[in-house]
């Protein structure tokens, strides 16, 4: 719901009925009066024609009408046509992030997100959505850091947004919390279980939705989430406004987010040994063994028939369903883990952070050189020169101060810092662009100097590196995939 109410913001003031009607959780009108509007609006208008496809694609999703959403995707491919090439392959992305984030399928979803998110050239409008849907995906694969770290950067682009769009992204954080709260029967980096993952309180949830009291359908899904959030969840009558928001859902046929309400409480009231409250929310869901394996919250589910059947005696049915919950993680993180993207908008964040060291080693005037030497990179008219004059010092101040308490001079700094980039992009695109092609990305355009630099800092060749699997990125994975077995294997 969040994510729809986030693109219905670009809604142009032509479409604006169809974005209120998405605000205030009415997708079934913003369906009817959008999907009438495609087929009348001229072809002339395709700009406006793609955002409100996009926006309706999303809603029939939340309304559980997938083959249409489905259709509606392909529809939108053939209205593309005639659009700039960058702009086809953005709005195709987008819509089939959506459609892989709803199927449950966050590898491939965090895929195409990152096309956009990743495109410095794309509008910030679309590319703030993409780090909104790229971190829920991020979320749901377990990449807790990573899913953090891409809304921080939406929140960045969204400084010079509108105010609402800034409260949605912070709503955007805390459901991302509590989700993570929710799921942590399957954090498998064990923060949850070390106490180092805060959790999000049903104050700090009700405070968020005062200020989308423009959204309703918004501030209808910041109360399920703070009432899950509530001590008193599990007590008599702590469910009241559980069901009183899931009956709300039902009335508006929201039925993904129905469904997802249903599993998510039924993961609180677990939490809180309340396996009565659990078994009626799931209703023939929890005890459907079949449909379970084959649901869209397969892994959720398994869970909470293996707590309910332990918490009713059954330890043999719970030993199965949970191997079986097991199984599913196991699966999930072979098929969708590596599928997640290499981000150069993430790179440039821990670059920064790992330069941090070197900064501080220089005085506080040159500090903003080092800081304006990361910030340009790209750039290949970055010169000792414009550096020096960034910070109104003579070029030879800048060298003398570099060198002093860096033991390089700029220029190396300059050159080290590029070559490091133009490996790691190597390493993980694993061939699909050229070395020359990446190696312009960080202003570097002559084939023979990139060689030469290359080489003396790595001892191999680009295409040499371009030419394998980055054997860190591998040992990585099955490190991850390994402690995720063992785990398992623990609990088991």
């Amino acid at each position: 719901m969040m994510l729809l109410a986030l693109s219905g913001i670009r809604l142009d003031a032509q479409d604006a009925d169809v974005a209120r009607a998405v605000w205030r959780g009415d997708v079934q009108e913003a369906l009817h009066l959008g999907l009438g509007r495609l087929d009348r609006v001229a072809s002339g208008e395709r700009d406006r024609l793609a955002v409100l496809g996009q926006v309706l694609v999303q809603a029939l999703l939340v309304a559980g009408r997938e083959e249409q959403a489905e259709e509606l995707v392909q529809k939108q491919l053939r209205l593309f046509e005639g659009m700039p090439r960058s702009q086809v392959r953005w709005m195709s992305s987008m819509d089939r992030g959506f459609l892989f984030l709803h199927l449950n399928k966050p590898g491939r979803a965090a895929e195409t997100f990152n096309v956009v998110a990743d495109a410095e050239d794309a509008p910030v409008a679309l590319r703030i959505e993409a780090l909104a849907g790229l971190a829920k995906a991020m979320q749901a694969v377990g990449e807790h850091r990573r899913a953090t770290r891409t809304l921080a950067h939406a929140v960045n682009l969204a400084a010079s947004s509108t105010p609402v769009v800034q409260r949605l992204l912070e709503a955007i954080g805390l459901e991302l919390r509590t989700a993570r709260w929710l799921r942590q029967f399957d954090d498998l980096g064990g923060s949850a279980c070390d106490g180092a993952m805060e959790r999000v309180t049903a104050t700090t949830l009700r405070a968020s939705a005062a200020t989308l009291q423009s959204m309703p359908g918004v501030v209808q899904r910041l109360h399920f989430l703070a009432a899950l959030m509530e001590p008193g969840l599990g007590q008599p009558g702590g469910t009241a406004e559980v069901f009183d928001i899931l009956r709300w859902c039902r009335e508006r046929r929201l039925v993904q987010m129905e469904e997802r309400g249903r599993v998510e409480a039924a993961l609180a009231l677990l939490e809180q040994g309340n396996g009565h409250a659990a078994s009626e929310l799931l209703g023939s869901l929890g005890v459907d063994d079949v449909r379970q394996q084959h649901h869209r919250h397969a892994i959720e589910l398994r869970y909470c028939a293996s707590r309910l059947h332990a918490m009713q005696g059954r330890h043999a049915d719970a030993l199965r369903c949970y191997r079986q919950h097991a199984q599913l993680t196991l699966t999930r993180l072979r098929s969708e883990l590596t599928r997640v993207p290499y981000s150069r908008f993430l790179e440039h964040q821990e670059r920064a952070e790992q330069s941090d060291a070197d900064q501080l080693r220089l005085p506080l005037r040159y500090r903003r050189a080092y800081q304006f030497i990361l910030d340009q990179l790209h750039d290949k008219t970055l010169s000792v020169r414009r550096i020096a004059a960034e910070i109104d010092v003579t070029e030879r101040a800048l060298q003398m101060a570099f060198r002093t308490h860096l033991g390089l001079t700029p220029a190396e700094v300059i050159r080290r810092l590029r070559m490091t980039c133009i490996r790691t992009e190597l390493q993980h695109l694993s061939g699909r662009e050229s070395v020359l092609s990446v190696a312009s990305r960080w202003g570097m355009a002559n084939r023979s100097t990139l060689a030469q630099n290359y080489r003396q800092q790595f001892g191999e060749t680009p295409t040499a590196t371009s030419a394998l699997i980055s054997l860190a990125e591998g040992a990585s994975r099955i490190d991850l995939r390994d402690r995720a077995i063992d785990r398992i294997a623990d609990r088991v």
